[in-house]
């Protein structure tokens, strides 16, 4: 008898000792990709901000807007109300939220590649096979 076992379509992450999961079904992927290129353009325009010429007041506004970005991010992953728990875990600092993200990052765009590469070379045998005949 053959047997298929269906391939996990989630990631465990462990972060300060906990196990973390992200899902990758197609649709999820999808999403996470499209949060990290809108992420990515945000935080470009974030960083261009000099916030040594802004007023008090102003820099606040700046770091909860750093703080929202990641906090929207790092809930679409995990799930609601994980940023929090995960912003105390580092120490409630921003700085570690982001260098979580670009971790994360990594992960989700070396999965979205295997899928890639996956599906290609399932193409290239089926197309191989057909030929054959």
């Amino acid at each position: 008898m053959r047997k298929f076992e269906f391939k996990k379509t989630y990631e465990e992450v462990e972060i300060s000792g906990k196990v973390y999961k992200i899902e990758f079904n197609d649709d999820k992927l999808r999403e996470y990709q499209e949060k990290f290129l809108s992420f990515q353009s945000d935080v470009d325009e974030y960083v261009k901000i000099d916030e040594t010429k802004l007023e008090k007041d102003e820099q606040w506004e700046h770091f909860e807007k750093g703080k929202k970005l990641a906090r929207n991010l790092i809930d679409t992953l995990f799930g609601e109300g994980a940023f929090d728990e995960l912003y105390e875990k580092g120490g409630r600092s921003l700085a570690n939220m982001f260098d979580l993200i670009w971790y994360l990052a990594e992960i989700v765009k070396e999965r979205s590649g295997r899928n890639r590469e996956e599906k290609r070379q399932q193409y290239v045998k089926r197309k191989n096979h057909v030929n054959q005949k």
